[in-house]
C-alpha cells in the first residue's frame, strides 16, 4: 500500500473500531466489557498513530 494511503486507512479503521466498541453491551458480562475496552484502546491508539504520521509527514517537505 502506498504511504499516502496509509494514514486515511488507519484513521478509518480506528474510527470503525471505536464505533464497534460503543455497540457492545458491556453490562451483560465481564468478557464483553474487556472486549469493549480492548477495541476502544486499539482504536484510540490507531488514531494517535495516524495523527503522529500526519504531523511527522509534514516536516521537511519544502
Amino acid at each position: 500500500m502506498k504511504k499516502s494511503r496509509r494514514t486515511p486507512v488507519l484513521v478509518a479503521v480506528s474510527i470503525l473500531l471505536i464505533i464497534i466498541s460503543s455497540l457492545i453491551p458491556s453490562d451483560k458480562s465481564a468478557w464483553l466489557g474487556a472486549l469493549q475496552t480492548i477495541l476502544l484502546g486499539v482504536g484510540l491508539l490507531g488514531c494517535c498513530m495516524a495523527f503522529w504520521r500526519f504531523a511527522k509527514g509534514g516536516k521537511g517537505k519544502s
